[in-house]
């Protein structure tokens, strides 16, 4: 209807806003009187909507809503189209990053004064052989952090110093030195890493001291462990174990802060620091740098755990031994090993007190293989399906046995391999082949058990194709003391059950050794050949002999069956041989060892 109005409500303005009682009063209300403010009626009432308006304003919030969410999935599928784009630009820029390294390679290190290295490509190779084999067993380096550390060499051509050049210059080196021919193909030679890391010594000595340094000296001795000359390698130990004091590697204590994955590394630095030392001291007759009174550290685990470095696993997959843990500990037995036999003390025991200190240490020794899984013995390994792992333990058992013919054999004054104890047996076969009478035979303590070892050892090192440089030279000399052991028990026990046996295994072991050890020269072939002789002598005492009879000899260095008369000996009437009395037997063993 026109002209009707909706009633006008009885508060005013500004009594509806301050939700007071308004007594309408006109032309103002007494509220509006008080505050001295216009009486109108013209804010719009608060009424509560209807049905439908609350429908229709619900219907227009929820498409308010759909248009945001619709809004929100454009944008964010366009964000993640930007991120797809980035991420494989990012590809890209690694695979561009690494190109640029290497083409630019020379660059950046003509600008640090660095020489060149291979390219990330031919490197990276290298470097995973490396963490498969040699740091499989002697975890010198954590795989993770060396492999982002060459990778980053790579990327950051423009960030690069000397340690890290030294450290991928060490893997390299020690994967050359560990391989042999037809292993691999590869690039460079160790003597051309071997020079990079050498000419940055002195930086990574006098700089601030930190777990690489050392790792890089380690390194550097262990390219020198096997070395002719064991000076360099005697140095390196001194000083990387004088490193690793400062960084308190020897205790647990400062440790404590570190990571557990980093204090584990930390630890087992300075156990491949413990076990060069000790066996470096053995080879110089030197006293050791580190003492077992000073270490305050737990050996690496017995039981394998997350973390597998130094474990290795039987043909079933199940049986286990932590290689690293029995290295170390047969290390603590070398130790023991020169002061018994070496230190300045030793020299002073009566001949009681030194034979108390050798049974002691057999019996450590026997300890020790005992809890060695009878799945990773030498008689187990010598069989023809575990090439991969003869090779590591017959490096292990070349120090076992070495221990054992040190004790055997070895003494303070001794000027070459084992040169006391082979006059004596010289003199004592000299008396038994000139049919005097014969003294009490030479034969050291626990001769049974290394002649057993030796038998063993030189069937299981028959069996190890891979003989490279640094296999040879790690156990040549447990090679040779094993030879002597064989050779020596057909004089001391000519009647022996194994004497067969230990004859076929001898010849082929010297024929073997004949073609191995030339890098070395010839005086440990041609010292073992004139004890043959010696034995050979021996055993035909007033022993007819068929003409046809082939015997063993050698002539022109070459071990060969033939018709010859050994040296010193004499074909008589009825093809008897005998002794000559011209025979000079010192001269059988005037070259030394």
């Amino acid at each position: 209807m026109e002209g009707v109005h909706p009633p006008q409500r009885k508060a005013c303005d500004l009594c509806y806003r301050r939700k007071i009682k308004c007594d309408g009063q006109k032309p103002r209300c007494t509220t509006c009187v008080v505050h001295n403010s216009d009486c109108t009626y013209d804010a719009a009432s608060r009424k509560t909507p209807s049905r439908k308006q609350v429908a229709v304003q619900r219907q227009r919030r929820e498409c308010d809503l759909q248009s945001r969410v619709e809004t929100l999935e454009r944008q964010l599928g366009a964000v993640l189209e930007k991120v797809e784009k980035l991420e494989r630009r990012q590809d890209a820029s690694s695979s561009a990053t690494l190109a640029y390294s290497e083409d630019a390679a020379g660059l950046a290190n003509q600008a640090s004064g660095l020489p060149d290295l291979p390219s990330f490509r031919e490197v990276l190779p290298v470097v995973e052989r490396y963490l498969a084999t040699f740091n499989s067993v002697l975890p010198l380096f954590h795989p993770a952090t060396l492999l982002q550390t060459v990778k980053s060499w790579y990327q950051n051509p423009h960030s690069r110093d000397p340690v890290t050049w030294a450290v991928i210059n060490i893997v390299l080196a020690v994967v050359h030195h560990t391989s042999g021919p037809g292993d691999w193909s590869p690039i460079g030679n160790t003597a051309t890493y071997l020079n990079n890391v050498q000419s940055v010594l002195t930086e990574i000595i006098m700089r601030q001291t930190d777990l690489v340094n050392v790792q890089v000296l380690l390194g550097l001795a262990i390219l020198f462990w096997s070395a002719e000359d064991s000076g360099p390698a005697l140095i390196l130990i001194g000083t990387a174990l004088r490193l690793a004091h400062s960084l308190g590697l020897h205790t647990r204590k400062s440790s404590k802060h570190y990571s557990p994955t980093m204090a584990m590394q930390r630890n087992r630095v300075f156990w491949i620091a413990y076990i060069l030392d000790r066996d470096i001291s053995l080879q110089t007759k030197l006293a050791p740098v580190q003492l077992d009174s000073d270490i305050d550290l737990d050996l690496p685990p017995s039981e394998a755990e997350e973390d597998l470095a130094g474990f290795i696993f039987a043909a079933d997959g199940h049986t286990n031994v932590n290689y690293f843990r029995a290295r170390v500990e047969l290390a603590r037995i070398q130790g023991n090993v020169y002061e018994y036999i070496f230190s300045v003390s030793a020299q002073n025991l009566s001949s009681e007190e030194r034979a108390q200190n050798t049974t002691h240490i057999l019996r450590s020794l026997d300890d020790w293989s005992s809890r060695i899984p009878p799945g990773f013995h030498a008689a187990t390994l010598s069989q023809p399906y575990y090439p991969e792992l003869s090779r590591y333990f017959c490096i292990l058992y070349s120090t076992r046995l070495s221990c054992r013919s040190l004790l055997s054999f070895g003494s303070a004054s001794d000027s070459f391999h084992y040169s006391e104890w082979m006059k004596r047996l010289q003199e004592y076969g000299g008396e038994v082949a000139t049919g005097q009478v014969v003294s009490h035979a030479p034969v050291p303590p626990g001769w049974q058990t290394l002649a057993d070892a030796s038998r063993e050892y030189i069937k299981l090192f028959e069996t190890v194709t891979s003989t490279d440089t640094f296999f040879m030279r790690m156990t040549l000399c447990a090679y040779t003391s094993s030879l002597i052991t064989l050779i020596a028990n057909r004089i001391f026990n000519a009647h022996h059950d194994a004497i067969e046996s230990d004859m076929e295994i001898t010849k082929k072991a010297m024929m073997n050794l004949d073609g191995r050890v030339k890098q070395s020269g010839s005086q440990v072939r041609d010292a073992l050949e004139r004890l043959w002789s010696c034995v050979d002598l021996i055993s035909c005492q007033n022993i007819p002999l068929s003409p046809r009879s082939p015997r063993l000899s050698f002539l022109g260095g070459e071990l060969r069956t033939g018709f010859v008369e050994p040296p010193g000996y004499q074909y008589l009437e009825n093809d008897v041989l005998m002794p000559s009395t011209d025979l000079n037997w010192a001269s059988l063993f005037d070259e030394r060892i």
